[in-house]
């Protein structure tokens, strides 16, 4: 029996890391948008845990304790995996030229702070889980982004698509080796209790709804607009 004291560092490391790091390793001219997206939702990572330890799930960690390093670990990753699956996949660049028009990086932080207001908005005064108030928050941002950004529709189907299978793949593997974990960390009565193959179909839903919004975040503020991607050649 392997120590559950670990398990969330260790799935992190041994499932989430060799994804990012082929994806940072790939792609050269993305290495700078991952590493932006990896340490800004790594930061919101522990914040998030101050809502979901309250009524969605409470893992161990190795400190013991309610929000732990590896809060900040799941959060680098998932952010650079979002970030930058679609471009490596499907070999697609940044362009030089940035839309004037819809680039909205003035704007990150009220866009940011009105999120944060309305998940808090669900969750205290609705009474909204904190998982179902993240969803609906990344998919309204998705749908914010694409009423202005057509041209994105396509990206954000797709890596939610794409982090949603490396979601539902990574907990398939990591609970080969932490049967328990599912029903020892999640609040499983608080929740719709269907579980995929073992999985709470929530967090296939906000992986999916997490990849939706942050696959296309980057492009959004930043006014970019994808084109083939083309290696230099040395």
């Amino acid at each position: 029996m392997f120590s559950y004291r670990y398990a969330y560092l260790l799935g992190s490391l041994f499932i989430l890391f060799p994804i990012w790091l082929i994806l940072f390793r790939a792609r050269p001219d993305l290495r700078h948008a991952i590493l932006k997206a990896s340490l800004l939702v790594g930061i919101g990572g522990p914040l998030s845990e101050l809502l979901y330890t309250r009524d969605y799930w409470q893992p161990q960690n190795i400190f013991g304790s309610r929000i732990g390093i590896e809060d900040f670990l799941y959060g680098f990753l998932i952010g650079g995996i979002a970030c930058s699956i679609y471009e490596v996949v499907f070999r697609k660049a940044f362009s030089k030229n940035r839309d004037r028009k819809h680039r909205w990086s003035h704007f990150i932080l009220p866009i940011f702070a009105a999120m944060f207001v309305l998940l808090n908005s669900l969750v205290f005064v609705f009474n909204m889980n904190s998982i179902y108030a993240s969803i609906l928050i990344f998919i309204s941002f998705a749908l914010f982004a694409l009423w202005l950004r057509h041209d994105l529709l396509i990206a954000s189907l797709i890596s939610g698509v794409f982090v949603g299978a490396v979601m539902f793949v990574g907990y398939l593997i990591f609970l080969h080796f932490y049967p328990e974990a599912i029903h020892r960390w999640w609040f499983l009565d608080n929740i719709s209790g269907i579980l995929v193959l073992g999985v709470p179909i929530e967090e296939l839903v906000w992986a999916f709804s997490w990849g939706m919004a942050g696959g296309i975040m980057y492009e959004f503020f930043t006014g970019l607009k994808f084109i083939k991607y083309r290696p230099s050649v040395i």
